[in-house]
């Protein structure tokens, strides 16, 4: 066969989806994506994944990824809040951003070796806005200021905010960058959606959600999602209404993004809040325990899609 015909199976790309310190599953999906040989050919991320997306992109691999996830303690998270005019927000988020920088290197999109964006949302314009030029760090920090929480960023005339509150699992994204095969992951419990479905069991066991169609399994799950929420916020402060609130809004808006995808990664981590950045290592793990069981799935639509390696070359 002509080399320039050969076919190469299809484009991945991996859409990363908000969630904070349940985002720290991402690093478990990526560990098993790397470890089954898997190439990722472009990424978008929302809040946490883009913090995870950008970092793989900017070659950090998922082991150094998740060293540091499992270093931070309640001590290091209290020295990244700079605390803000009471007016903007509660954190400034410099001190974030200056730990996003360090983390991708102080590269810039261009220096990626994987194509990369992220999404935030200019509350000036009210439109969603996909990031993929320029400084990768001040990007990422944008794309994960949850509004109250954590102050806007202004950059080139618009007021940025989390990208989580418009698209909190950017399929779209990553489809348009040109993936033929979209693998999408949410920490935001199992999905009502057709699309193939895996996730983790409560034994701690890969497992085949399947197309969830069954009504009442979903309004349990989600049931089960909002009397959780809602007995954190039983007394609740600023910070827990501002996390709660968005966590909710997402929930309900990545239904509408997932059915784009061809595979939804849906890691189950029970009891994890907005800011259980200490629980690194069980969250990691349900991302791996529920991307191990998406291996076979992804084999297939990689299979299924083929493209000549002149195309592959000239996207």
């Amino acid at each position: 066969m002509n080399g320039a015909c050969e076919m190469k199976a299809g484009r991945l790309g991996l859409a990363l989806g908000s969630g904070s310190a349940r985002g720290l599953a991402h690093i478990g999906v990526l560990k098993v994506l790397d470890r089954e040989g898997f190439p990722i050919d472009m990424i978008a991320g929302t809040s946490i994944g883009a913090v995870i997306g950008g970092a793989y992109a900017a070659g950090m691999t998922p082991q150094e990824m998740e060293r540091i996830a499992l270093s931070v303690d309640i001590r290091r998270l209290v020295s990244l809040a700079d605390i803000a005019r009471p007016t903007t927000a509660l954190v400034n988020g410099e001190r974030v951003e200056e730990f996003i920088r360090d983390v991708v290197g102080g590269k810039t999109f261009a220096d990626t070796r994987t194509p990369f964006s992220c999404v935030a949302v200019d509350v000036i314009g009210e439109r969603e806005v996909v990031l993929c030029e320029g400084d990768l760090a001040r990007a990422i920090r944008a794309s994960l200021s949850t509004p109250v929480i954590f102050a806007p960023v202004e950059r080139e005339g618009r007021l940025l905010v989390d990208g989580g509150v418009l698209n909190s699992v950017p399929v779209d994204v990553v489809r348009d960058m040109g993936a033929d095969v979209v693998v999408a992951v949410t920490n935001l419990g199992i999905p009502r959606s057709k699309v193939p479905i895996f996730s983790n069991n409560r034994h701690g066991e890969s497992t085949a959600v399947g197309r969830v169609e069954t009504k009442g399994f979903t309004e349990i799950v989600y049931s089960r999602a909002l009397t959780a929420i809602m007995d954190r916020l039983r007394s609740p402060s600023i910070y827990q209404l501002a996390a709660g609130s968005v966590d909710l809004m997402q929930r309900e808006l990545s239904e509408r993004r997932l059915g784009a995808a061809d595979l939804v990664i849906a890691p189950q981590i029970d009891g994890a809040a907005y800011y259980s950045f200490h629980e690194a290592e069980r969250i990691i793990a349900a991302g791996e325990m529920a991307a191990e069981a998406a291996v076979g799935e992804i084999e297939r639509l990689l299979a299924a899609r083929p493209i000549t390696l002149a195309d592959r070359e000239g996207r």
